[in-house]
């Protein structure tokens, strides 16, 4: 009886620690579940201030961009400052405007308007006016191909310098295939900009397009952008059917009538390449094309020397291999133009060219950007792989003449 007794309590204790328990579940589920949703209530709230700050923030830029004279701020507010320095740090982080001015107004001298009619300097129409470039101090300057695509007309140029003075260039030489052209105006006084090594331009850069086609500073044309692509080879027909390169650079710069054949330069105001709507038309909506400034250089001294383009040719077409063995990098030759040099010099598709006067082919453009530095006549020595044996050739560097 006794012993019945006991088990009794024993098991109305376990039922009541049990229970207890239960209860203690319960609650603690309860009030894991309450900071759960107390969590994620912190959690929301602290994203919704952040999107609304960034939003505060955005829209107060944009509206400083557009309304840049409207925009007043409290200034003895230490939220004002602080809102001021951030929107001040983010747009000196994308692109500094005043760096951009004072870039334009260094180089807007070496610019030319140009056209077959004085009367549309004054006009607002971009029809038949082009940005020139001032290549050197002689008074070279380059255009683009339409301001003197009819040769029997006038060619007209004008001058931020002296806006009430048009002066008469000559006709130097032209390249209708990559749609640039020479001309020359003497005692015009005016510097040439610098032109920066455009080998050394990286992806990614930043870079402004400048043009002047009325010949006055305050109605140039200026965009901003960054470099898409560097040393783009733009494969074209010569009159009589040669197949020739020129490289360029792609930008997301918008390139259009008012800065046709102006510059593309860099921050520090150095020239990486002349702006060319003929080759812009190639390319997919949305980046422009500018003709390197080495590749623009070349072309000139070339107007200069002989009247006409007439530029050393290699004549390979390919693309560079790396990993060969024992050797590392070189050019494989999918194609030979004929007649070119290197069909001339012997060499035959599937050959492997490792080096021109001892300097290793490292890249696709090696071979075209030493011949800039050379003549039509020059011997330069070419070093080639054919199947297992290394041949070395001196060969003489023929030319491609557009007219």
């Amino acid at each position: 009886m006794e012993e019945n007794k006991n088990r009794d309590k024993e098991n109305s204790v376990e039922q009541d620690v049990l229970k207890e328990q239960t209860r203690t579940g319960e609650i603690k589920y309860r009030q894991d579940q309450r900071s759960r949703i107390r969590g994620g209530v912190l959690q929301f709230i602290s994203l919704s201030v952040l999107v609304v700050l960034i939003s505060f923030l955005t829209a107060t830029f944009v509206a400083r961009r557009i309304h840049s004279d409207a925009f007043v701020i409290d200034d003895n507010s230490d939220f004002a400052q602080v809102l001021r320095k951030s929107l001040d740090n983010f747009e000196s982080s994308f692109y500094d405007r005043t760096k951009i001015r004072e870039v334009y107004a260094d180089l807007s001298t070496s610019l030319v308007g140009v056209t077959n009619n004085p009367e549309l300097f004054y006009e607002d129409a971009y029809d038949n006016v082009y940005t020139g470039v001032v290549m050197n101090v002689q008074g070279y300057i380059l255009v683009p191909y339409g301001a003197v695509e009819n040769a029997e007309e006038m060619i007209y140029v004008r001058t931020d310098r002296d806006n009430d003075r048009i002066y008469q260039a000559e006709l130097i030489g032209r390249d209708a295939t990559i749609g640039v052209a020479l001309i020359r105006v003497e005692n015009i006084g005016l510097r040439p900009p610098n032109f920066s090594d455009s080998t050394t331009v990286r992806t990614a850069q930043s870079v402004i397009a400048m043009g002047n086609p009325f010949g006055e500073s305050e109605r140039g044309t200026v965009t901003f952008g960054v470099i898409s692509t560097v040393n783009k080879a733009f494969h074209t027909t010569t009159y009589d059917e040669r197949e020739v390169k020129v490289y360029a650079i792609e930008t997301d710069a918008i390139l259009n009538h008012g800065n046709n054949g102006g510059v593309l330069v860099n921050m520090e105001g150095e020239v990486v390449g002349i702006n060319s709507l003929r080759l812009t038309e190639g390319l997919q909506s949305g980046l422009g094309a500018a003709i390197t400034s080495n590749e623009a250089r070349s072309i000139t001294r070339s107007f200069i020397n002989t009247g006409e383009e007439l530029l050393p040719f290699i004549g390979v077409f390919g693309d560079v291999i790396t990993d060969i063995p024992e050797i590392g990098t070189g050019f494989y030759v999918q194609r030979i133009a004929p007649e070119g040099t290197a069909d001339r010099a012997g060499l035959r598709p599937t050959d492997i060219i490792l080096s021109i006067d001892g300097n290793p082919i490292e890249t696709a453009t090696t071979l075209d950007e030493y011949i800039k530095n050379k003549k039509v006549g020059d011997i330069v020595k070419i070093r080639y792989q054919r199947v297992n044996e290394i041949i070395e050739v001196d060969a003489t560097l023929y030319g491609t003449a557009v007219d």
